[in-house]
């Protein structure tokens, strides 16, 4: 379920806004009347994912692996397993 917020009742009321985001609720926060910010629960084990998936260099690299792929170049599991192998030096 979906709350909204103003700023004021944030900032007087964080920790309860924050709360009820624990039962994987989210609030939109709104200013002068206008959403401008999300707040979602976030559990420790998410926060690596988050973080990696925001990050605009993984970005960049998953969607030129996409291109690749939608343009049929592809690499054959094997040979891309030997070739991180021989660059770790484990060959």
């Amino acid at each position: 379920m979906v709350k909204f917020v103003n700023v004021r009742e944030l900032k007087n009321k964080t920790s309860s806004v924050l709360h009820y985001t624990e039962n994987g609720n989210d609030v939109i926060v709104t200013s002068r009347g206008k959403p401008c910010a999300l707040i979602r629960h976030l559990s420790e084990d998410e926060l690596e994912d988050y973080i990696l998936l925001n990050h605009p260099e993984f970005k960049k690299k998953l969607k030129k692996a996409y291109q690749e792929y939608v343009a049929g170049e592809t690499v054959d599991i094997d040979k891309l397993i030997k070739k991180a192998e021989k660059d770790l030096g484990r060959i």
